[in-house]
């Protein structure tokens, strides 16, 4: 059988191109990686700039300390048809404090108020909508941020003005008293409820704060 022998060219050239090969992937590879750091560095910017940014604004964190609180209605004849459940309270205003529903009584976490007529339910301060819901116990529930540890509960809404996202300032108009299937079945009806780092406070005492007590 015949043997071939490969010139003395030949592989000189295949180190030669092999060489140049080399040295062009690594130039393209660091080119690429280049433009993607670049990228990358971009979306970091974007990232924890503008979505911070756009998230503090949503939830008006910058809201001034100054600010008193104002009650969740306008209406000059709302009254009070269950108080806020407080532990230190006495027996009596204990048990005008407790919720009958369906066999149970419940503390009551909020406000209950009521009028003779249907009345506008406001925003007690700035803020921004973060929750719309129906409940069969609640009825329509809007929920307010108006910083990252402070929520307001607009509950027991027979309608409701805003949606989700809405920006409102205090004394917005968020919806209107609605019928509350607690107790006696109330007519013209606002549960109101404070959350604040996650544990409710009683409106009662919220109303007398302004945003610089409660960032103490």
């Amino acid at each position: 059988m015949k043997k071939y022998r490969l010139k003395s060219w030949v592989l000189p050239s295949i180190y030669i191109l092999s060489i140049v090969g080399i040295i062009l992937s690594v130039t393209l590879v660091g080119n690429y990686v280049g433009e993607n750091m670049d990228q990358y560095e971009d979306i970091n910017s974007f990232v924890s700039g503008d979505v911070v940014d756009n998230f503090t604004k949503v939830i008006n964190v910058n809201q001034p300390s100054n600010v008193t609180v104002k009650y969740p209605y306008l209406l000059e004849n709302v009254t009070v048809a269950k108080n806020f459940y407080d532990k230190n309270a006495s027996d009596e205003e204990k048990i005008n404090s407790l919720i009958y529903y369906k066999n149970t009584y419940m503390e009551n976490t909020g406000v209950l108020y009521t009028s003779s007529e249907q009345f506008d339910v406001v925003s007690v301060l700035d803020g921004t909508v973060t929750s719309i819901t129906e409940d069969e116990f609640l009825g329509k529930v809007v929920e307010i941020a108006h910083t990252t540890e402070l929520i307001t509960i607009y509950q027991c809404l027979g309608e409701v003005e805003v949606k989700v996202g809405d920006n409102v300032k205090q004394n917005d108009v968020i919806g209107k008293s609605g019928k509350s299937n607690l107790d006696k079945g109330y007519e013209n009806v606002l549960l109101f409820e404070v959350n604040y780092k996650g544990s409710i406070l009683n409106p009662n005492e919220f109303y007398t704060m302004k945003i610089s007590d409660l960032m103490q």
